[in-house]
């Protein structure tokens, strides 16, 4: 997951790259979140990301007032970290 906001190649929004795995890259601009979360819900949960990255997301939302998305988020963050736990020790 890379964050950039330097503004550089001429774009200067913020964005967030995730992978999907092998070479697939997903790139996200944080100006432009949709209220529904869902989306980035499914493609966090795809990519296996790392809770850290969920929270990135998270705290986006946050800073853009979109508090019940952005709790959203941190629930399923949780969902997945505790189902992911709960698969390894099985």
């Amino acid at each position: 997951m890379d964050l950039d906001d330097d503004g550089l190649d001429g774009f200067t929004g913020r964005t967030m790259d995730i992978e999907l795995g092998g070479q697939e890259v997903v790139t996200i601009d944080l100006n432009s979140l949709d209220e529904n979360p869902n989306d980035f819900i499914d493609l966090l949960t795809d990519a296996q990301c790392e809770v850290s990255t969920w929270l990135k997301f998270a705290c986006e939302y946050m800073k853009k007032g979109m508090h019940a998305s952005a709790d959203k988020i941190v629930r399923s963050a949780l969902t997945c970290a505790l189902a992911a736990n709960l698969l390894e020790d099985s």
